[in-house]
């Protein structure tokens, strides 16, 4: 099995119609106006340890006196997002006596969307998730949800019964781009949001234990 950590400094997702909707507040793209929430989103981050994600378990697969451990069962798959966030510049000059910090904001919601570009993939149907993630000035990881067993077993029962059959099959990984759209409440409960995005490999990759 390849072995690939990485992380991506995130586009985020949302058009640009729906940015002039929400004013004219920097941040990252994507992102909702830091006048609404009196946050700016500055950067987001996403990793997983290994972009190659297993949807097959077999124990015995692994050659006995190699000195490894039997293929481990499935496990649910996670990514951790990294939100570095700052409250706007204001005038040094003149503060405001009445301001009350938009921090913590937490992340209420996140809708999470599947699409490959591979001929024949299995549809992986969008999901949404519920994270339990606080977020504050400076940077702050949380973990979210990638892709769980069930989920895992659906894709490789699709693929299995003949219902899918991906172009190449079986010899390539089959690619994805999961995209993260999360919408988040500051501490006086004003709405923002922010997203981003990370590409997944699935496959029967067999992984014996060291």
């Amino acid at each position: 099995m390849k072995i690939r950590h990485f992380s991506f400094l995130l586009m985020l997702i949302f058009a640009a119609a729906s940015l002039a909707s929400c004013g004219s507040g920097g941040g990252a793209p994507g992102s909702s106006s830091s006048d609404d929430t009196n946050i700016l989103i500055q950067s987001v981050l996403l990793s997983v340890d290994s972009d190659d994600i297993d949807v097959f378990s077999n124990p015995t697969a692994c050659p006995a006196g190699t000195g490894g451990k039997p293929e481990s069962l499935l496990t649910d798959s996670t990514a951790t997002v990294t939100i570095t966030a700052a409250i706007p510049p204001t005038n040094p000059d003149n503060p405001d006596p009445a301001f009350v910090s938009p921090f913590p904001a937490n992340i209420e919601s996140c809708s999470v969307s599947y699409t490959s570009a591979v001929t024949g993939a299995p549809i992986i149907a969008s999901t949404t998730i519920y994270p339990n993630c606080s977020f504050s000035d400076g940077s702050t990881s949380c973990t979210l949800d990638l892709l769980n067993i069930a989920r895992k077993n659906q894709w490789w029962d699709d693929i299995l019964s003949g219902e899918n059959k991906p172009a190449g099959w079986p010899n390539p990984e089959v690619r994805y781009t999961v995209v993260y759209s999360c919408k988040y409440q500051n501490s006086f409960k004003k709405e923002g949001r922010l997203g981003g995005r990370i590409d997944i490999d699935l496959a029967d990759f067999l992984v014996c234990g060291g």
